[in-house]
């Protein structure tokens, strides 16, 4: 699931993103992942070294108008988007790339 930042802004303009409640479901899609350890990362480690997943959805337009001001959430661990790739411009699959959250 990707969640987008929703609470309600203070005197500042500033929403607390380690607060869970300010954080909103925003889309929820089938993927597969695969791990720092997997074969496809020797690609991607000359490109982004800090990625540790890479999530492999269906290609929808709201999951591929997601944005590294969101985070992804599985299995209770917090993800942060790195990047959202639509492969290829085919708007067929949605490659999302993250790294696990401190």
């Amino acid at each position: 699931m990707i969640e987008s930042l929703s609470g309600t802004e203070d005197a500042h303009g500033h929403i607390d993103n380690t607060d869970d409640s300010n954080w909103s479901q925003y889309v929820v899609s089938y993927a597969s992942v695969t791990s720092k350890n997997g074969k496809e990362f020797w690609k991607l480690d000359k490109v982004d070294s800090t990625v540790t997943h890479l999530w492999k959805c269906p290609w929808s337009k709201l999951l591929a108008s997601a944005t590294t001001k969101m985070r992804l959430i599985h299995e209770s661990v917090t993800y942060e988007i790195m990047s959202v790739i639509d492969i290829d411009l085919a708007h067929d699959e949605v490659h999302v790339q993250t790294k696990v959250s401190v």
